[in-house]
């Protein structure tokens, strides 16, 4: 007993240490701010006034998405649960082949990218309207989104920023030394 208990402990251990849990934090997240903003709408009489912070800013406002962004291919919800699905699978076996090559930054990335893609994807299966999104800003003319669309982007994001400055980098170590070749 006191083996399994170990072994259970030290996955434990793992988990945490690996940061996969990232992956069902955000999942978890995402779906439950879609249940309960579906609920407050769908249980409410009139349509509520909700806001963050200011009308001019971002207002809560339900709205079913059958397509991906900006509504690209509307009305073809299993063609992209499909490719969701086939997107986790994708970034599930690149993060098992890279894991020990990863840098800590581009697994904690890799993990968000994941839990938003899989959040949408539990949408684009389970609910015939599409993907729930309720989060809409105000102050400029963009689309309502949701948590899981939050994290790929913010994912997505950090590893383009991350990849600039390492390029920068690269480029700078190598003008140096190239001028410190020419002066010796």
């Amino acid at each position: 007993m006191q083996e399994v208990l170990k072994k259970v402990k030290n996955g434990l251990i793992w988990f945490f240490k690996s940061f996969i849990w990232i992956v069902p934090l955000v999942i978890i997240i995402d779906q439950v701010s879609k249940l309960v903003i579906q609920n407050i709408f769908v249980n409410a009489e009139i349509t509520p006034d909700l806001y963050i912070f200011s009308r001019d800013f971002i207002i809560i406002d339900l709205t079913y998405n059958t397509g991906a962004a900006w509504s690209i291919l509307d009305d073809k919800r299993w063609l992209l649960a499909v490719i969701s699905v086939i997107a986790s699978i994708g970034i599930i076996c690149y993060l098992v082949k890279k894991y020990k090559t990863l840098g800590l930054f581009e697994r904690i990335c890799g993990f968000i990218i994941l839990g938003g893609c899989m959040g949408n994807m539990i949408d684009r299966i389970f609910y015939e309207k599409g993907v729930i999104d309720f989060i809409r800003p105000t102050f400029i003319n963009f689309p309502t989104f949701n948590i899981a669309d939050s994290a790929l982007v913010v994912g997505i994001i950090a590893l383009l920023i991350k990849m600039l400055f390492e390029k920068e980098g690269e480029e700078e170590k190598k003008d140096a030394e190239k001028t410190d070749s020419k002066q010796q």
